[in-house]
């Protein structure tokens, strides 16, 4: 290198030294260049020190950290918008920016700012907000507007999704941009300054903070995840770091503390500006005084200047290939104070990094670890929150299921006596059995409760409760919250008592402790005051003896009867004589109960009940410990899981037996069953005893599945997907696995769960799971070898390799927990006590070697954390590599920042990015850097993939911004391994094959024979890059499948998966079976229980897709396609709607050699955009309505457009149908509105907001024209269908022929669809539809539906053509050149929905869904009457899906003998227990102008204005059973009590909230009127708000008018499916 260029960056050579010199460093201290204003003085901020120095934990807590987390905190936007005025602003979700012209002494000027958004996702930013703000970086760079950066975030994204779109890259560059932006920059700690997501803001000229912000390298709860072994609280490791401004200042990691705080006002928020406006002008006086003193600054700025006018090859290549831009032209070039602006941003930052030497580090004598207050801290949370529960336990009223076993129980016990004669007791059972059934009943449905009652909780809270049976005097001497007379007077009592007050004050809480030293209580109520103070109480008498106290109590062995007295027992008897007046005694055993005022406590200690709770609890207990075991150790049998999905016997007895002496073990170490010894077989036996009767107990599967939810957040690392297997496990394999043992039963292993959940794509994201928990074993054995240590880099790599700066090591600024322990222990083995090595050595390569510093992790000490020291040896390293002109090659792996640091490791991220920068761009350089192991955190998100650096990993690299251990969500492989993410663009440079594992790739291969591997090595990477070629090819992959000939798949149809639910699914499986197919059926969780499923033969199958609603189960393309493939089905009918119109859907099913029954892929991308549709049409001279025939996006020439179509018009969504995606607009005032909405809907609905504009025709028949065609191009039109008695657009009538279309229209109708179904090569059946304008005599093409239609069965009848069947023949290969279509007669069908018809406030008629249990259910067999239905008694209508229950279609010769035949059925058809609109329906059928056939697609609303409404709505109730008003009086009274319940009036889903970013309508506590919102009930995609008034109809007040009612309980979850009757609320009159 031209030595002149080296001299003239000698800014960059002397960085270090300068960083170190302090005074040689410009000040901008407050005294400085007329003093920074608006700050805490530091007289303020020692004192403030000094208090928070003598805080305990939870003081320093709720005055530091619980501030800056408030949810009512203002966020900074609000704040922004008052500093000054806002010229421009962007908001992206929590990304905020803003132009702002604000007052600098008399001057304006525009300053830009950034914020994170914390009212909009916590202020957690995705990449494209991190990348947005670059964008706003860049853009005031090139105005010449100072930046501020106001932080406010727990820290940046870290999901799945996240780490998909380049997290960490993102971070990186944002922190490339802050660090060389070339005007100054302010960064101000706002709220929380957490992680990654705030440092890229706190790369500044000058870090200030707010009064009560808070700042670190993570999370406090983070830390404590990563120090875990070291049994430290959160809490804890928030003061050991110190997070506060104030600790901050005195580490030297921020430069002031602003005397404001979000929510103040006046002259404290002008503290805020003067703060902004003066630390902006320091930082530019600082920079002219820079200047000004030091000439070399010129000298830099001319070689800059150079390399800008003529910048080296090499530069050029790396520049092009990386994210960050030089300055594009002249003009926005910088200048010499830029320049300085940066190198002084650098310093600033570089002078906050301290390490320390071996020389300068004093040893300690050998100590141990400190004991920290995780365990206790947990204990008395844990302990706070069963006792919270003890004083206060359910009632038995609030749950049926306990009510009714309870009941059940007493029932049984008064009549165990009884005797019976045998004929008795064939009928009623035999006494003893039938009490010990209700008594079994009783204990397994309280301790089931109970377990998913507590939740994560409940492993603890069983083991304290068995104590409290045990001890059950205990439990009656605990303080009730009912026991608290007088409050205010307790708290008063026990403030003054200096002797039982202030032993008891001791022992309670931080918040207790608060609550005695308050003086003033008006602002808490009596209930709130003693439910707190009873908890307190409970938790001070249940911590041990009172000291001095209960010591000197005489105890009186025979006071109980039983035995000693407790400490429990004596402390209430001191308490209670102490505090009389206050607590009333406790209740003695035998006192009676009003049923009403019965609680779950109060049974578990009935004195016959007692023992058998606690051996209850041990079974719950084993279980709860089995099942986490079970589902820690699902990798053991994924193979044999995703292979078969199934499991072999011998599989599940492994599994079991293993995990059952696990927990044996785990809960005989924790106390339980402490002393008793079993064998492994007894314990087994007893296990499953309990096992198999709790699942005789009543919803057991209701159990499982709850426990499924709870378990799913207690282990948030495992995909949702498993724990559905283990339900399934529990529920099916293990029963068939102890019935195989114990009875010689069948076993079936196979893995087919019928009820999965709301979990979206589950097949397909199960055997995703099932992959990576091979993937992560695979990787573990490999880890497990150890050879990927610092010493095994350097002789693999490098010779004569000098090691530089081995002395520097980390200062434990914190001096946090066992951080100085692990760094005498590597003193003492003579290890490098830091997170990486640094020094310089020859490379070898093919070349004779090649010269390059290196820096290499040291994952030996504290997994590779990426301390202070490290980077400073980095930096160190650089200038080293600048003098002697040498390239850089690091082998990184780190879990991340060194933590322990506390916020000064945060500045190791920016010092090292931006000397990379200057490093690559100033010496013209390459760093080529290698992520191995695991690469995560701060190093993986500041420089390995730095935007200049050349980013390669290793193949099984996981590289995710955060790590697992603190990331609360699954992380699948796809999301953190380089190998899937090698295609991400920008996510790397290349993968590269594992220099130490060289059967790695082999093993990935095959786990998943599609993953990347990769062919170069490390040093080929090298030598490539070296020589100025810096794109790798990406890595080959060996197609696992291959290339499907379409031509193929054309054979015969022998085993079919049906993709259809309801009347489809039904039919489907009827022609199948008659074509002798086998059926694989989907069916969602709802509807598995189906008449589809139960039309299955032996040999067919039903596979349970999961979830309820559409997006959730069939909409699930993957999954469907999982299932296809392990089922071995050769065809897949998609049926109608969902996905059987997605050509992206077809194109996959048969790219996997499975055949689509359905059109070419082709047809249906033609077809099936109604604009391509539409242009198809004009090509072929069909004529179409008027309108855009395009997809229009601009709103103002839509406008135009639509004015010369001509008003009213129709916008419609391109992708739309079914009724849905479509606008009447009536004139123009109100286009722009509906142009706007249609689209927005459209996106959401369809995932496509396109367009177009057509013509309204108001008066119009509906026309259909049915075709089929084979692959040979024969073509056969079967007939025309009218449609047009429509509701909402939604078909109710369908007729094999039109009343009032001519003859020659109807030819023309015929020619037409053969000419489109020709033009685009269609194959399969299809349906055109087209428009019969009655003004105009006109027919217009309208679009085709690519599949088939729910009333194809109307052109069946009168063609002769079974087209299901033909369908399959077609698809098998077959033609149709043969095929005869007859018109014989004719066919009308009805569409049955599950609906009914209410009058609303306004008079007028609205449809309402009917959802629930079918009573009744008969639909005679006929002759020349075909009934599809998914309808039958028991059958459960769901919610969630389309209201259709049947189609009933009749053929007759002629149309008026077809309707009043299909009439007459109707009226023989019964259906009881939902409403239907089978009365309409009769109605039209009768109706005069239905029968002489002249009307249009406005026919029914204006039926609807002509019959007796009221007739009919009394018609569809009495049709359904329903009559009178569905709740009475007495359904809502509870027994003994003056409250109320609510009761669902509807099946349907529960919400709680107008929207997911509402709050909800009313919460416990709440005073509510007879018209305010509770809910919102969703059947049928309709929302229907319900109050309590609703339920008043006529003279009939279940609830009293005028009167107000407080919300005792919600009983439901917001997404929950109730049935009528269904407990929602508890209420009671005020």
């Amino acid at each position: 290198m031209d030595s002149n260029v080296v001299e003239g960056d000698r800014l960059f050579l002397i960085a270090e030294n300068l960083a170190q010199d302090f005074s040689r460093l410009p000040t901008i201290e407050a005294e400085a260049y007329g003093g920074m204003r608006g700050l805490v003085s530091r007289s303020s901020i020692a004192r403030k020190l000094s208090a928070l120095d003598a805080m305990d934990i939870d003081t320093y807590i709720e005055t530091v950290v619980e501030p800056a987390e408030k949810q009512a905190r203002p966020p900074a936007p609000s704040v922004i918008q008052a500093l000054g005025s806002i010229i421009e602003e962007e908001s992206e979700g929590p990304f905020y920016c803003a132009t702002v012209a604000m007052d600098f002494d008399g001057e304006e000027r525009l300053i830009g700012f950034i914020a994170q958004d914390r009212s909009i996702q916590n202020g957690t930013w995705m990449p494209q907000h991190h990348l947005a703000a670059v964008a706003f970086v860049e853009k005031c760079s090139k105005r010449a507007m100072p930046i501020v950066s106001l932080m406010d975030t727990p820290g940046a994204a870290s999901d799945a999704e996240a780490n998909r779109s380049n997290q960490a890259h993102s971070i990186s560059r944002l922190i490339t941009e802050m660090s060389n932006v070339d005007v100054p920059n302010v960064g101000i700690i706002f709220g929380l300054g957490y992680s990654g997501g705030a440092i890229p803001l706190a790369a500044s000229n000058i870090i200030l903070s707010v009064r009560d912000g808070v700042f670190s390298t993570i999370q406090p709860k983070s830390l404590a995840s990563i120090a875990r072994r070291l049994n430290l609280s959160w809490q804890e490791c928030a003061k050991h770091v110190g997070v506060s401004p104030y600790e901050l200042m005195h580490q030297g990691n921020i430069d002031g503390i602003i005397d404001y705080a979000p929510g103040d006002d006046g002259h404290r928020l002008e503290n805020l500006r003067l703060a902004i406006v003066s630390g902006i002008l320091a930082v530019e006086q600082s920079t002219k005084t820079f200047v000004a003193e030091n000439p070399y600054i010129l000298d830099h700025y001319r070689r800059s200047l150079l390399r800008y006018l003529e910048p080296s090859e090499h530069l050029q290549k790396v520049q092009a290939s990386a994210s960050l831009k030089l300055s594009r032209n002249p003009t926005e070039y910088l200048n010499v104070f830029g320049v300085t602006f940066r190198y002084l941003r650098y310093l600033r930052v570089r002078r906050r990094i301290k390490a320390t030497t071996r020389q300068q580090y004093g040893r300690l004598a050998q100590s141990e670890l400190p004991e920290g207050e995780l365990g206790a801290r947990s204990d008395r949370e844990r302990r706070r929150i069963f006792l919270r529960w003890v004083q206060d336990p359910d009632k038995l009223i609030y749950d049926d299921t306990l009510n009714r076993a309870w009941k059940g129980y007493t029932e049984k016990k008064r009549a165990v006596h009884e005797e019976r004669t045998r004929v008795q007791q064939f009928f009623l059972g035999e006494p003893r059995k039938n009490y010990e059934d209700a008594r079994n009943h009783l204990l397994a449905s309280v301790g089931m409760y109970l377990y998913n009652r507590w939740k994560s909780e409940a492993s603890g809270n069983l083991r304290t409760l068995k104590q409290y049976i045990e001890d059950y005097e205990d439990t009656r001497h605990l303080i009730r919250v009912g026991e608290i007379l007088d409050p205010v007077a307790l708290v008063g009592a026990m403030r003054r008592d200096r002797d039982v007050g202030s032993t008891l004050r001791e022992r309670f809480t931080h918040e207790g402790k608060k609550l005695l030293a308050m003086q003033d209580l008006s602002g808490r109520t009596d209930s709130q005051l003693r439910s707190q103070l009873s908890t307190e109480l409970n938790l001070a008498m249940t911590e041990g003896p009172i000291d001095r106290v209960v010591e000197a109590t005489p105890r009186n062995d025979n006071e109980l009867g039983r035995r000693e007295t407790s400490y429990i027992v004596a402390n209430r008897r001191v308490v209670q004589e102490r505090f009389n007046d206050h607590i009333a005694p406790s209740r003695v055993e035998g006192a009676p109960f009003a049923d009403s005022d019965r609680t779950v406590l109060d049974i578990l200690l009935e004195s016959e009940l007692r023992d058998d709770f606690v051996t209850e609890i041990e079974n719950m207990l084993l279980f709860d410990s089995v099942y986490d075991q079970v589902l820690e150790s699902l990798d053991s049998i994924a193979e044999e899981a995703e292979r078969s999905k199934a499991l072999a016997q011998n599989s599940v007895r492994t599994l079991i037996e293993r995990t059952l002496e696990h927990a044996e073990s785990e809960v005989g170490s924790s106390g339980v069953n402490q002393g008793v010894t079993t064998d492994a077989a007894l314990q087994q036996q007893q296990f499953f005893d309990w096992y198999l009767r709790v699942l005789h107990t009543p919803k057991s599967s209701e159990f499982f599945r709850a426990v499924e939810e709870w378990k799913k957040t207690a282990f948030p690392h495992v995909s949702d997907t498993l724990v559905v297997v283990v339900t399934f496990f529990f529920e099916r394999l293990l029963v068939s696995h102890v019935q195989a043992e114990r009875e010689g039963r069948r076993y079936d292993g196979r893995i087919s769960p019928r009820n999965i959940g709301r979990k979206k794509d589950f097949w397909n994201r199960l055997n995703i799971a099932y992959r990576d928990l091979l993937i992560q074993n695979a990787l573990l054995q490999f880890k497990a070898r150890r050879g990927a240590g610092y010493k095994a880099f350097v002789e693999q790599f490098f010779d004569d390799f000098e090691e530089h700066h081995r002395d520097l090591l980390s200062t434990d600024p914190c001096q946090f927990p066992g951080l100085r322990i692990s760094i005498e222990s590597a003193l003492e083995q003579d290890s490098p006590p830091c997170g990486v090595i640094a020094g310089v050595g020859t490379f070898r390569n093919e070349n004779g070697g090649l010269r390059v510093g290196t820096v290499i992790s040291n994952p030996d000490f504290q997994a590779g954390a990426f301390d202070m020291a490290s980077a400073e040896k980095f930096c160190k390293l650089l200038v080293t590599c600048a003098e002697q002109n040498l390239p850089v090659v690091c082998f990184i792996s780190s879990g991340g920042m060194q933590t322990k640091e506390g916020a000064g490791s945060l500045f190791s991220m920016a010092a090292i990015n931006d000397r990379i920068t200057r490093f690559v761009r100033d010496f013209d350089l390459p760093v080529i850097i290698f992520g191995h192991g695991d690469c995560t955190g701060g190093a993986q998100a500041s420089f390995v993939t730095h935007p200049l650096v050349q980013t390669y990993y290793f193949s099984g690299a996981s590289m995710p911004f955060a790590g697992q251990i603190v990331v609360q969500s699954n992380l699948p492989s796809d999301s953190i391994l380089s190998n899937y993410l090698v295609d991400v663009p920008g996510a790397m440079q290349g993968l590269v094959r594992h220099p130490f594992y060289e059967d790695l790739d082999d093993e990935l291969r095959r786990i998943d024979p599609d993953i990347p591997v990769p062919s170069e090595s490390v040093v080929e990477v090298v030598n490539r890059v070296m020589s100025g070629i810096l794109s790798q090819e990406r890595p080959m992959v060996t197609p696992a499948r291959k290339p499907v000939d379409a031509g193929d798949l054309y054979r015969p149809v022998k085993r079919v998966l049906i993709h259809a639910r309801g009347c489809t699914a039904a039919k489907l499986i009827r022609v199948a079976q008659r074509e002798a197919i086998e059926v694989v059926l989907v069916q969602s969780d709802p509807d598995m229980e189906s008449v589809a499923v139960d039309l299955l033969g032996k040999a067919d199958s039903v596979i349970c897709i999961g979830g309820n609603t559409p997006d959730e189960s069939y909409l699930n393309a993957k999954s469907v396609i999982a299932v296809a493939e392990h089922e071995h089905v050769d065809a897949l009918h998609p049926g109608i709607g969902f996905l059987s119109e997605s050509s992206r859907f077809a194109e996959l099913v048969r790219s996997r050699g499975i055949n689509f029954i359905g059109p070419p892929v082709s047809s249906m991308e033609t077809m099936g955009n109604k604009s391509n549709a539409i242009n198809t049409a004009l090509r072929l001279n069909v004529p179409v309505v008027p309108g855009s025939h395009g997809i229009v996006t601009d709103a103002e020439k839509a406008a135009d457009l639509a004015e010369h179509i001509g008003y009213p018009l129709l916008i419609k969504a391109v992708h739309g149908g079914g009724g849905k995606g479509i606008q009447v607009v009536e004139d123009e005032n109100a286009f722009h509105e509906l142009f706007q909405r249609v689209s927005v809907e459209a996106r959401a609905a369809f995932g496509n907001g396109d367009v177009y504009l057509e013509k309204f025709v108001t008066s119009l028949r509906h026309i259909e024209v049915q075709l089929l065609r084979d692959r040979y191009g024969n073509t056969r039109v079967l007939g025309i269908r009218d449609c047009s008695v429509q509701r909402d657009k939604q078909k109710v009538i369908e007729e094999s022929g039109s009343t009032l279309l001519p003859d020659a229209l109807l030819d023309s109708v015929v020619k037409h669809t053969e000419a489109i179904a020709s033009e685009v090569d269609y194959v399969g059946a299809g349906t055109v539809e087209f428009i019969y304008d009655l003004d105009a005599d006109e027919v217009y093409f309208m679009e085709m539906n690519t599949r088939l239609q729910v009333e194809h069965p109307v052109t069946e009848y009168v063609s002769g053509v079974d087209i299901v069947a033909e369908q399959f023949r077609i698809a098998g290969g077959g033609d149709i050149a043969d095929l005869k279509v007859g018109e014989e007669g004719y066919a009308i069908e009805a569409r049955v929905n599950a609906e009914r018809i209410v009058r609303l406030q306004d008079g007028t008629l609205a449809f309402r869904p009917s959802a629930g249990t079918i009573d009744v259910c008969r639909m005679p067999e006929e002759k020349d009457i075909d009934v599809i239905t998914t309808a039958g008694e028991g059958k459960f209508v769901s919610p969630y899906y389309d209201s259709m229950l049947a189609q009933i279609v009749v053929h007759a010769k002629d149309r008026d003998t077809a309707a009043s035949k299909l009439e007459a059925y109707l009226g023989r058809v019964e259906i009881a227990g939902i409403c239907t609109n089978i009365p309409l329906v009769r109605a039209i059928l009768k109706d005069p102008k239905f029968l002489k056939g002249e009307y249009d697609t406005n026919y029914l609303p204006a039926l609807l204005e002509r019959v007796d409404a009221d007739a009919l709505i009394a018609e569809i109730d009495t049709a359904s059973g329903h009559t009178g008003i569905a709740i009475g009086a007495e359904s809502i009274r509870i027994d003994g009590s003056d409250e109320l319940k609510v009761l669902s009036p509807t099946t349907g889903i529960f919400y709680s909230t107008p929207s997911p970013a509402e709050p909800e309508y009313i919460m416990e506590g709440d005073r509510i009127g007879l018209t305010d919102t509770l809910c919102q009930l969703e059947a049928f995609k309709i929302f229907t708000p319900m109050c309590i008034a609703d339920f008043n109809t006529g003279d009939a007040h279940l609830y009293e008018p005028g009167c107000e009612y407080e919300v005792v309980r919600t009983n439901v979850a917001s997404g929950q499916q109730v049935n009528v009757g269904d407990l929602l609320f508890v209420i009671r009159p005020t």
